[in-house]
C-alpha cells in the first residue's frame, strides 16, 4: 500500500504528505489543580487545626460526610434507555482494602483492613474522573458459614437478605466502620448520598440463590427436590436454591418469596438506591418478576432493573437451573441485559461480531422501547480481558464497547490499570478464617476476582488502559448521542480474507463516526473499505487516545485503506451527511420509537434521518 497515513501519534495536525491527508490525535492536556496563592493563608489554617485538634471530635469530621446531596432525582432507568449508563463492578470489601505487607491477603489480626462504606468514599473522585457514572455494588450481605467457599464466604452465599423485621438490608457488619457511631444503613446511606453528590448512580446486587445457613433458618422459602433434597445449582455447594412457586401446576407463586423481596426492593429505595442488578434473573419465571419490577416502579419510577441474562437456550446448562430467556425478561420489566458479549474474544471473526449486534437490533423491534445491553466483556464470573489478550485487548475493547449500539459500557474493578487477578495465596490453606469450612482453605477461581476472600484491592499495573478507557468515554461525550442513539451501518471491505477487520458507521443528525479494529490480537490486519461520500482531501477527527503498534489509514474518494496495528482500533468523525442513503438496505437501528407487533418482525421506520430496514 503507497503513501498511506501514520495514525500513530497523539497531535492533532493536517499536513500534506504526497499529496495525502494526514489525521493524528489531539494532544491530551492536563489540568492542575489550583493551588493557594498565599503561604501565610495555609500557615494560619494549620495552625488553627493544631490549636483545636483537643476540641475536635474525630467522629465529627468522619460524620461530615454523607450528608444528602440537594435536588438529587434517580433517573437510572432512563439512563439505561438512552444507552447512557457507563458503569464499574466493585466488592465493597476489596474496593478500599489495605494490603499492608504486600501478600495480598487481609489479615485482620496484622492490623490490615477490608474496605467499608465509609472508606469507600475515598475513592469516588478517581472513579468520577475515569468517566464512570454508575456502580454495580456486588452482594454486601453477610455471607453463610455452612459449607463456605473461602476464608469470607461467597458474596452469593448470603446468611440473609433482610433483617428479621423486614425493614433493613442485611449488612455484613465487616463493611461497617466501627470507630463511626451511625448504624449500618447510616453509613451505606453516606456512601450512596457521596456517589449521587457526583452524580454516580448506585446499582446494588440481588443475589439469586441463598447460603446453607438460610436454608436451614428458611425452609418455607426454599426449593426441595423429588426426594426431599436441596436444589443446588450444579457446580456449587455453598448455595441453595429458592422456590418461587407455591403451585407450580398452577402457576401461583410463593407469598413468602415475593414478600421477602419486596421488603429487599422498600429498603433498597429507603436507602436511596437507583436499581438492582439481579443475579441469574431465569432463577426466577417472569411471573415472579412481573410482581416484583412493577411494585419498584410504584415507589420509584426510575428505579431500575439489570438482569443477568445472556441467550435463548434450546437447553438448560446448570442442573436444576431453568432456561434462559434474556427477550421475556426484558419483556418481564428488566431495563436491560448481559447479552453475550463475554464471549467476544471467542469469536472469529467480523462476521460474528456484527451477526451479533443485528439480532440484538432486530429483538429491540419486538420489545418495548429502550431496552439494552452491557457491555459485559469481562465480569465477575470470567476470566480477566488480560488473560484472553493482553494490555492492548483491553484497550481495544474499551473501544469497541464504547461504539457499539444498544450498548452501555461496563468494567469490573481493576481491569482499568490491567489486573489479572492472579492471586498469589490462591487455593493455598491458611490459619484464620470467618467461615466454618473446616479447612480454611483459599478458594478463588484462577484469574477471576475474588469473591471468597479479604483480598487486596483490585489494581494492575498498566495505567494506560484507563487512559484509553477513558478517552472512549469522553468520546461518547464530545459526540454527544451519536454513540447511543445512532444508526450502526454495514461498510462492504475487501482484500481482508480471514475477516478480522470490524468496521461499521455510525449516523445522526448528519454526524457520522467510522469505526474500525483489527479483532486480531496478533498480527496486522489490512482492508479496502467502501466509505460512501467520504473524500480523499477531508480530514477525519481522530476521537480516541492511540495505543500499541501504529496504524496506516490512506483515505481515497469513496474508499478508505487501512493497515492496522495487533489488536488496533480507531474512531473517527467524517463528513458523510448521505452514508445512509448510499447505504440503504444496511442500516439499522434501535428501537427507540414504538413497539413493533411481535407476530410481524418484518419492518421499514423512517425517522427524521434515520432508515431501519430488516434485509
Amino acid at each position: 500500500m503507497d503513501n498511506i497515513n501514520n495514525i500513530g501519534s497523539n497531535n492533532l495536525i493536517k499536513l500534506k504528505l504526497n499529496n495525502i491527508k494526514k489525521t493524528e490525535e489531539p494532544q491530551q492536556t492536563q489540568k492542575e489543580a489550583p493551588k493557594s496563592e498565599s503561604g501565610l493563608i495555609n500557615q494560619f489554617l494549620e495552625n488553627q487545626s493544631r490549636i483545636n485538634k483537643p476540641t475536635v471530635n474525630n467522629v465529627q469530621k468522619v460524620t461530615d460526610k454523607g450528608s444528602a446531596p440537594a435536588n438529587y432525582h434517580n433517573n437510572m432507568r432512563q439512563m439505561f434507555q438512552n444507552n447512557e449508563v457507563i458503569m464499574l463492578g466493585i466488592v465493597p470489601r476489596t474496593f478500599t482494602a489495605k494490603d499492608l505487607n504486600g501478600d495480598e491477603m487481609i489479615r485482620k489480626a496484622d492490623g490490615e483492613k477490608c474496605g467499608t462504606f465509609l472508606s469507600a468514599i475515598d475513592r469516588l473522585d478517581e472513579i468520577k474522573a475515569q468517566g464512570f457514572n454508575a456502580l454495580h455494588i456486588l452482594p454486601i450481605h453477610p455471607t453463610g458459614k455452612i459449607n463456605a467457599m473461602g476464608t469470607a464466604g461467597s458474596l452469593y452465599a448470603p446468611e440473609k437478605f433482610v433483617t428479621d423485621d423486614g425493614k433493613h438490608l442485611a449488612i455484613d457488619p465487616n463493611l461497617i466502620d466501627k470507630d463511626d457511631p451511625r448504624s449500618p444503613d447510616d453509613q451505606f446511606r453516606a456512601f450512596i448520598n457521596e456517589c449521587h453528590k457526583r452524580d454516580i448512580k448506585v446499582m446494588l446486587d440481588l443475589p439469586s440463590c441463598a447460603s446453607v445457613d438460610m436454608y436451614n433458618n428458611h425452609p418455607e422459602l426454599m426449593a426441595i427436590g423429588r426426594n426431599n433434597e436441596a436444589k443446588v445449582p450444579e457446580g456449587w455447594t455453598d448455595i441453595r436454591m429458592f422456590n418461587p412457586w407455591e403451585d407450580e401446576s398452577k402457576r401461583t407463586l410463593n407469598k413468602a418469596l415475593i414478600d421477602m423481596h419486596k421488603n429487599y426492593v422498600d429498603a433498597c429505595i429507603d436507602l436511596g438506591i437507583d436499581g438492582i442488578r439481579s443475579d441469574v434473573a431465569r432463577a426466577k419465571p417472569t411471573e415472579f418478576w412481573d410482581i416484583i419490577i412493577p411494585y419498584s416502579h410504584q415507589k420509584d419510577p426510575q428505579f431500575a432493573w439489570l438482569g443477568e441474562s445472556y441467550t435463548y437456550e434450546c437447553a438448560s446448562p446448570q442442573q436444576n437451573m431453568p432456561y434462559d430467556r434474556p427477550e421475556d425478561s426484558l419483556r418481564a420489566g428488566f431495563d436491560s441485559i448481559y447479552g453475550q458479549y463475554h464471549i467476544f474474544h471467542e469469536m472469529k471473526n467480523a462476521k460474528e461480531v456484527k451477526d451479533y449486534v443485528l439480532e440484538n437490533l432486530d429483538m429491540s423491534h419486538r420489545l418495548p422501547v429502550g431496552k439494552s445491553l452491557i457491555g459485559s466483556f469481562t465480569t465477575h464470573d470470567d476470566e480477566s480481558l488480560m488473560m484472553r489478550g493482553g494490555e492492548n485487548f483491553c484497550k481495544m475493547v474499551s473501544v469497541v464497547q464504547a461504539t457499539l449500539p444498544m450498548c452501555n459500557p461496563y468494567y469490573l474493578d481493576g481491569i482499568q490499570s490491567g489486573d489479572k487477578y492472579d492471586y498469589q495465596y490462591g487455593n493455598k490453606v491458611v490459619k484464620d478464617a470467618d467461615t466454618d469450612n473446616g479447612k480454611h482453605f483459599m478458594t478463588v477461581h484462577k484469574n477471576k476476582m475474588d469473591i471468597f476472600n479479604y483480598s487486596r484491592q483490585p489494581g494492575g499495573d498498566a495505567p494506560e488502559i484507563g487512559q484509553v478507557m477513558t478517552s472512549t468515554f469522553n468520546m461518547r461525550k464530545d459526540v454527544n448521542e451519536l454513540m447511543r442513539k445512532g444508526s450502526f451501518i454495514e461498510l462492504n471491505k475487501r482484500k481482508d480474507k480471514d475477516d478480522q477487520v470490524l468496521t461499521f458507521a455510525r449516523h445522526l443528525n448528519g454526524q457520522t463516526a467510522l469505526v474500525i479494529v483489527n479483532l486480531n490480537k496478533n498480527r496486522r490486519s489490512a482492508a479496502e473499505i467502501d466509505v460512501p461520500g467520504i473524500k480523499e482531501e477531508q480530514s477525519m477527527k481522530n476521537l480516541v487516545k492511540n495505543y500499541g503498534e501504529k496504524s496506516f489509514i490512506q483515505v481515497e474518494n469513496n474508499k478508505v485503506k487501512v493497515d492496522l496495528g495487533p489488536a488496533r482500533a480507531h474512531v473517527y468523525l467524517i463528513d458523510t451527511p448521505n452514508i445512509e442513503t448510499e447505504r440503504k438496505g444496511h442500516v439499522f437501528v434501535q428501537n427507540f420509537t414504538k413497539d413493533i407487533d411481535p407476530k410481524n418482525p418484518q419492518y421499514e421506520e423512517v425517522k427524521g434521518e434515520h432508515l431501519s430496514l430488516k434485509k
